[in-house]
């Protein structure tokens, strides 16, 4: 089993490490963003805990300049899961929050931080946020809630290359989480 997924993911790392040595970005281009986030741009205290939201994001580069850059675009999701225990005489309570984002994303890199081993950007997005909040305590008292907002955000990122082809990026802004790092691969 662990064989079936390790050569694909194996292939897959060294036909993207194999294309030409061209590490600035251009037109047509593609970009996978894996990332974790920290800071929830959600109101909840510090009590609450769980796992760092995760997002993956895919773009293409237009095949047009956009005035002195170039245009992305492309979609992201992400997740985030957060959960609080705590008792309160005989009873024991728990809360978890979960929210899932989709969203249509826009990318701009103005051509001046653009080069070969990094690039700046903005990014727009607009789609929807989905929110379920679940808690379980006293007994025969259950709450479970589920919601779908329309979601807008702006990020400012960049990426540094370390191949051609691999590079980290890191993003500060408004989407599943206020700051972001992770892994991208281009090709």
């Amino acid at each position: 089993m662990k064989k079936r997924t390790l050569y694909p993911v194996t292939l897959f790392f060294l036909l993207l490490c194999s294309t030409a040595y061209s590490q600035k970005l251009s037109l047509n281009d593609n970009v996978i963003n894996v990332g974790i986030g920290f800071g929830s741009t959600y109101s909840f205290n510090s009590v609450y805990g769980g796992f760092p939201a995760l997002s993956v994001s895919y773009e293409r580069i237009w095949p047009k300049e956009i005035g002195p850059g170039l245009l992305g675009v492309g979609a992201i999701v992400g997740y985030r899961s957060m959960s609080y225990k705590y008792n309160i005489g005989d009873n024991r309570y728990k809360d978890k929050f979960n929210t899932l984002l989709i969203a249509a994303r826009g990318t701009y890199y103005w051509e001046k931080l653009v080069t070969e081993k990094y690039n700046v950007y903005g990014a727009a997005l607009i789609g929807v946020r989905t929110e379920s909040y679940k808690a379980d305590g006293a007994p025969g008292v259950l709450i479970d809630d589920n919601s779908v907002h329309p979601f807008v955000g702006v990020v400012a990122g960049g990426r540094y290359y370390f191949t051609p082809n691999i590079s980290v990026f890191a993003e500060l802004g408004y989407d599943i989480s206020w700051t972001k790092a992770g892994i991208s691969a281009r090709f």
